[in-house]
């Protein structure tokens, strides 16, 4: 009976495989959460915040002003790999 109580399909190692499971499950859903009120936080601040906006169409985009120069650095590794 014993033996039933701890290696059956409902014993005892199987609760404590499960607990572990949904411990990690739930550490996931948490970081999902975070990861999602960042997103939200962003989002907003892009829909309020036309400087944010700018910024993000600057970075992504690569659109200049007329007066302002863009210089593209090429990677190093690419010039590392061209050199042997």
């Amino acid at each position: 009976m014993t033996y039933q109580l701890i290696f059956s399909k409902h014993g005892y190692v199987v609760y404590q495989q499960e607990q572990q499971q949904i411990i990690a499950l739930q550490h996931q859903a948490d970081d999902l959460k975070k990861q999602r009120e960042t997103m939200i936080r962003h989002i907003l601040q892009l829909r309020h915040d036309p400087k944010a906006l700018e910024d993000l169409v600057h970075q992504q985009l690569g659109y200049v002003y007329p007066d302002e120069y863009i210089l593209i650095m090429p990677d190093e590794k690419i010039q590392a790999k061209e050199s042997k």
